[in-house]
């Protein structure tokens, strides 16, 4: 196909100088006729065609670009159609100052955007997540050495720690006796799952998501339920995908461990005290308190007022849950 320029578009230099540039890269490189080129965030951009939409995405190096195109090729060959897929319109990747491009297909969205409000949609989440699982599980061997394995106790341990040390900001907002509990919570979670390790590396490892929010989860146009974003895969026992998932839907089920046995796929784990150890784990919080942190974002009171309101208005729901977690693992 020959490459046409573009057409109806306004340049403001100065304003919008890197997406200019990235277009009129794109423009020369690409055997499309580019029409528009939007940001939606940091590397990542919406690319319109004459005749297709894309998702334009930025990686800091090839390998990480390479494992993205050949995973989700995989998933594909494998028989999991749920997500997206890249296209690849020229014989050299796309490289625009330091990053490196992949064209994701883009899926049209029902203007009823997937939440985790109600019970259908947690559920529907959950199986296609499971539905994730029974398939990775059999490329684990293929991408062995490629996707790094998971090492979640480190990477708790490393959370709680810097959460320690953003504690005195924190504490400014939520009163010390709750960053006490918190805390409390926390080491009493680690020490569980580290004595029932085993339970966990009982089961067969799969290539993990890593980043459960709700946003990863798209409901097309034609109302089907698209997994995306596999940035954080690695491998491990999908009991820490479900750990997480948990944790992401729990806010809104009243932080209910009766409601959450009831749900397929997550029952058979609660019979594992590793499991319910990592329940206890308030990751939510120390996630996004060291984020906000790390971005000197606790100054803004929209950014602040969220977090306050996870962190303390649902403080006793979360208390007694620990207190039924504990009941569990005693009984």
């Amino acid at each position: 196909m020959m490459k046409t320029k573009a057409m109806n578009i306004n340049f403001h230099p100065g304003r919008d100088d890197f997406i200019d540039r990235l277009f009129s890269y794109l423009t020369s490189t690409l055997p499309l006729e580019i029409l528009q080129l939007k940001q939606i965030r940091n590397n990542v951009f919406l690319l319109e065609t004459n005749n297709n939409l894309f998702i334009l995405k930025g990686y800091q190096n090839l390998p990480k670009l390479r494992v993205q195109q050949d995973l989700t090729a995989s998933l594909k060959s494998a028989g999991f159609n749920e997500t997206y897929e890249f296209y690849q319109f020229t014989d050299t990747p796309l490289f625009f100052e330091n990053r490196y491009y992949g064209c994701i297909g883009y899926i049209a969205q029902n203007r009823n955007h997937f939440t985790y409000q109600s019970q259908v949609e947690r559920e529907e989440g959950l199986h296609l997540l499971t539905t994730f699982h029974s398939t990775t599980k059999r490329l684990v061997p293929t991408y062995k050495g490629v996707i790094p394995k998971q090492n979640l106790l480190k990477k708790w341990r490393d959370r709680l720690q810097r959460f320690k040390i953003n504690r005195a900001i924190v504490n400014y907002y939520v009163p010390k006796q709750m960053t006490t509990e918190l805390l409390e919570w926390a080491e009493v979670a680690l020490a569980g799952m580290e004595k029932h390790k085993a339970d966990f590396e009982s089961r067969a490892p799969v290539i993990l998501h890593g980043d459960v929010a709700h946003h990863n989860f798209i409901r097309s146009k034609s109302s089907d339920l698209y997994l995306i974003d596999f940035d954080l895969v690695s491998i491990g026992p999908a009991s820490y995908d479900l750990l997480q998932y948990s944790n992401r839907i729990l806010p809104f089920m009243n932080w209910s461990l009766e409601s959450l046995s009831k749900m397929e796929g997550l029952a058979d784990h609660l019979h594992d005290n590793s499991f319910l150890y990592g329940l206890m784990y308030p990751s939510d919080i120390f996630r996004e308190w060291n984020r906000i942190i790390k971005l000197n974002s606790y100054y803004n009171p929209a950014r602040v007022a969220p977090l306050v309101e996870l962190t303390v208005s649902q403080f006793n729901d979360r208390k007694a849950f620990i207190e039924s977690l504990e009941n569990k693992i005693t009984s």
